[in-house]
């Protein structure tokens, strides 16, 4: 371990030595508002050739609304973009060699694109390679709703279920918030966002292939980014759901706003008690029905965000999660989990006019508390888990093309396990190291970055009962690499490279064995290993809208559900590596805004993918192998109507479906929704299959003659949302730190292209 650190610092700091040329130019000056004279925070400066065409001499402002951009001396045009503006700052400008100054430049803000964005016309996004940015237009939709309602209108996101957060309906999105992930469950997250008001988000990334900065994340990540100026004073959202689904549910958010000064700070509390059912109908005759009656849960955040000086900022982040679940199953037995968990972060940042630093530190502690009734006998679990991350990234802009990004990491979970018929614990500790460097380059129209992560894990731990231990110690050399070139106007491609990998959680390595449901019993593997997975893409996309991508993944040792064979019989799940799965994916998007008018907005939506999937492995003694073909289509419609009345239909269809080793028949059903905004209150009325047609049947392939089962979630899911905003609108925008936790934006320019075409 001690050769893998030192590489890793080696990575993280190398320096670069570079030759100054003699006809280098700087330009430097300072945006504010002509109206109230405020500084305009990340504005994007670039510099223009004589007849318009874009250079790559770019910069963003710091929280002065201060810039510096170096070029080579030459005859151009200054324009900038602030909140989706356009702004030609000075028509012609002769930069000489050496330093020129510019003063203070006041700008004059229309509100041109801000009648776009109330109206919501034509939704903003912008690409970079296979990673898609919306603007804040893009959610205009939502407005007086929450996060959670702005994100639905991202094209191919949806909720699966009610807590399943997917893309394309193929893969699960990790949620991150200004560049950090959200370390909580899905139903903490789907709380979170359901409490902040979408008016909070500048923009959201939706990183389809994310890259080696990201800690080998495996699933797509959408990064929500909350905007860096605010008004001054204090401001609430509060939210009301109430969801039908065979069972009532309910869930009360609060969200308050401080903005003083140079602080933003925000306290939180959320209240939930939910209720499902499910039923599971196996071939064997065994009827599962398990029923969610109730689940209460609380939610308390605190936050905050300071701007120490220019360039300077630190920020704090606490979650603390509750809940009490109870699980009732058709024969009588029942589960009880009490879990709380506490989870807080200390971020800080400098910013130089050339490079940045960011040094994260973060940490949680939580435990739970399962006592299953299995009639004649209790029994009882107890786990405790401890989680510590502490990291660098760092970002130096080598020159106009080149910026040089590197960062290193260390993190320690623990976790110590009891049950009531063992005598000691079962118990897990991993240590983490890991360290990347990436080289990003952009040109007029070329782009791109490489990049090497290396990922260092040492684990180990005891089985309790006699059994023995495991563990594991190694390493991994992780690349990525991605080419964007734009042929012309409206077009773009890109290659992308990426790779990246899947631990498996301490509960599928654990060997004790907890009931799942009545039917299933659920038992650890020790011997799981890591899956790396590497995949290939090449996308192409006109006037940033519809999109064509090919795609190939190659994932080594998948980690996947089985149903090993038990002495005495029943039915077990287990986890077990399989040896690879690939999947050679071809994916359509293709939006038509058929009307689109000042009071009027109709844009229809289809999303085509069609995908080939080979799986091989050994699951105990028995060989596997499997290949499918798989198509998946949906089709939307949305609508914009007068008085702020907005209408959403779509549906969805699943040829056969080949997921992990079970084998589930085609699907389809309906998804609606209407809404209604009056002034701070907004309203929602959603339903998702409303004629029960989602029911998942199947089977799972080891078992000799098939094991075939039938799923039933019980549609249809009916919810209301109400939605109130509060607390002071007008006053006079104040100086809020910059954020720069996503160290991107040195090279990422402000301004966003619109993915339908303005009639």
């Amino acid at each position: 371990m001690r050769h893998i650190l030192l590489l890793l610092l080696v990575l993280a700091f190398g320096g670069v030595l570079r030759a100054q040329s003699p006809d280098e130019a700087w330009l430097e000056g300072t945006l504010v508002s002509k109206t109230d004279k405020t500084p305009l925070v990340n504005a994007f400066v670039v510099l223009r050739t004589a007849d318009g065409a874009d250079t790559p001499f770019s910069a963003l402002t710091d929280e002065k609304g201060y810039f510096l951009l170096k070029a080579t001396t030459g005859t151009y045009r200054l324009a900038g973009t602030f909140v989706q503006q356009t702004i030609i700052l000075r028509p012609s400008l002769e930069l000489p060699a050496g330093r020129l100054q510019l003063g203070t430049l006041p700008v004059e803000l229309t509100r041109e694109l801000e009648a776009v964005v109330v109206e919501g016309k034509t939704p903003l996004v912008r690409y970079e390679g296979s990673t898609l940015i919306f603007g804040e237009a893009a959610f205009a939709k939502a407005r007086g709703g929450s996060v959670l309602d702005g994100l639905k209108l991202i094209p191919g996101l949806q909720i699966e279920g009610a807590n399943k957060l997917k893309l394309y309906g193929i893969s699960t999105l990790a949620v991150y918030i200004d560049g950090r992930p959200q370390r909580m469950s899905q139903d903490e997250v789907i709380a979170l966002l359901q409490g902040m008001s979408v008016s909070e988000i500048a923009q959201v990334e939706l990183i389809r292939e994310p890259g080696v900065e990201y800690s080998g994340v495996t699933t797509p990540i959408l990064n929500i980014k909350r905007k860096t100026r605010a008004d001054e004073g204090v401001k609430g959202f509060t939210s009301l759901v109430g969801t039908y689904h065979q069972l009532f549910s309910e869930q009360l958010s609060t969200r308050v706003n401080l903005n003083y000064g140079r602080s933003r700070s925000y306290v939180s509390y959320t209240l939930g008690n939910k209720r499902y059912r499910e039923t599971t109908t196996l071939s064997s005759g065994v009827v599962d029905d398990l029923r969610v009656d109730p689940r209460v849960s609380h939610q308390v955040g605190l936050g905050t965000d300071l701007t120490l000086g220019k360039g300077h900022s630190l920020g704090a982040q606490f979650l603390g999660n509750y809940a009490d679940e109870r699980l009732r199953f058709s024969q009588g037995m029942s589960n009880r989990i009490k879990w709380s968990n506490l989870y807080a972060t200390l971020f800080h940042t400098f910013r130089a006019s050339r490079w940045s630093l960011q040094t994260t530190a973060e940490g949680s502690r939580g435990s739970s508390d399962l006592r299953r009734d299995q009639g004649a006998m209790d029994v009882a679990t107890k786990d405790d888990n401890r989680f510590a991350r502490i990291a660098l990234d760092f970002a130096h802009r080598l020159s106009s093309i080149f910026t040089l990004y590197a960062g290193a990491e260390v993190s320690r979970v623990a976790v110590d396990s009891r049950v009531t018929n063992r005598a000691d614990e079962l118990t897990l500790r991993e240590w983490n190291i890991e360290g990347y460097t990436k080289l990003g380059f952009r040109l007029p129209k070329v782009s791109g970055f490489v990049g090497l992560r290396i990922a260092g894990e040492d684990r180990k731990g005891s089985l309790g009962g006699g059994l023995g231990d495991f563990f594991r110690s190694g390493s991994e050399l992780l690349t990525s690499a991605s080419l964007r070139y734009a042929p012309a106007r409206d077009h773009e491609l890109s290659l992308t490279h990426s790779s990246s990998y899947t631990r498996p959680s301490y509960r599928d390595l654990l060997g004790y064995t907890s009931v799942a449901s009545a039917a299933f019993l659920r038992k650890g593997n020790s011997a799981l290993r890591t899956a790396y997975r590497r995949g290939l893409s090449l996308n192409y996309t006109y006037m940033r809208a519809a999109q064509l991508e090919l795609s190939y993944t190659d994932t080594e040792d998948p980690i996947v559900e089985a149903m090993p064979p038990m002495l005495g019989g029943g039915l077990v799940l287990r986890r077990y590596n399989l040896d690879y799965s690939r999947t050679l994916r071809a994916l359509l998007v293709l939006p038509l805004p058929l009307v689109s008018q000042k009071k009027f907005s109709w844009l229809a939506l289809t999303i085509l993918a069609a995908q080939r999937q080979w799986d091989a492995g050994r699951i105990e003694t028995n060989d596997y192998s499997a290949a499918l073909n798989t198509q998946f289509v949906q089709h939307r419609h949305s609508f914009s109507f007068p008085s702020d009345w907005t209408v959403d239909l779509g549906v969805t269809y699943y040829s056969g479906v080949l997921y992990e080793l079970y084998r589930i028949q085609r699907q389809w059903w309906i998804d609606a929704s209407v809404s209604k905004r009056m002034g701070n209150l907004r309203a929602t009325l959603s339903a998702r299959d409303p004629f029960n047609t989602n029911i998942a049947r199947g089977s799972y392939n080891p078992v000799v003659n098939g094991l075939a089962f039938e799923r039933n979630w019980h549609s249809p899911r009916l919810e209301l949302t109400i939605s109130y905003s509060w607390g002071k609108k007008s006053v006079k925008a104040q100086d809020t730190r910059a954020r720069y936790d996503d160290l991107k934006r040195l090279t990422t320019g402000a301004s966003e292209g619109m993915n339908t075409p303005a009639q």
